[in-house]
């Protein structure tokens, strides 16, 4: 698996403002409840005064999820099938990504073209922008977004 620990720290731990005190201080994972005892837990760094770590089940899930992810996108770039429509490569990069993102807990696809959900079985291709913040990973409809859904 590629590494990915400093877009993962960067881009997918979340923000500062939304951790209670003890996962700021390390104590407890930044992705689930369990207690991190002193020296345990992956460490994401260091925020201004503050020390967030995870635990090593949700830093392996999390980290899978954001190298399939790009695994995936980098495919959709070399790849000359691609334009015309998913290759069998991006099939199985896709399936491997929406195993880890489901196994992340993250929430379900939507597009940011035509800001709709993204149904199950949908050809969907990864979208990587810069936002204000930095990169963005994001999803959009393989073929054309539904009719009458582009705002």
């Amino acid at each position: 698996m590629r590494d990915v620990t400093e877009p993962l720290r960067l881009f997918v731990v979340p923000p500062l403002s939304t951790l209670i005190p003890e996962q700021r201080a390390g104590a407890v994972c930044v992705w689930c409840p369990r207690a991190l005892p002193p020296g345990e837990g992956v460490n994401l760094g260091t925020i201004g005064t503050s020390r967030p770590c995870a635990c090593a089940a949700c830093h392996l899930v999390q980290s899978r999820a954001l190298a399939t992810y790009l695994d995936w996108y980098d495919h959709g770039i070399d790849c000359m099938r691609c334009p015309l429509g998913p290759c069998e490569q991006a099939r199985v990069l896709r399936e491997a990504h929406l195993d880890a993102r489901q196994q992340a807990g993250k929430p379900p696809l939507w597009c940011v073209h035509c800001r709709t959900s993204i149904d199950p079985g949908t050809e969907v291709r990864p979208h990587l922008w810069q936002g204000n913040s930095g990169p963005v990973y994001s999803y959009v409809h393989a073929r054309r977004c539904p009719k009458g859904r582009i705002p």
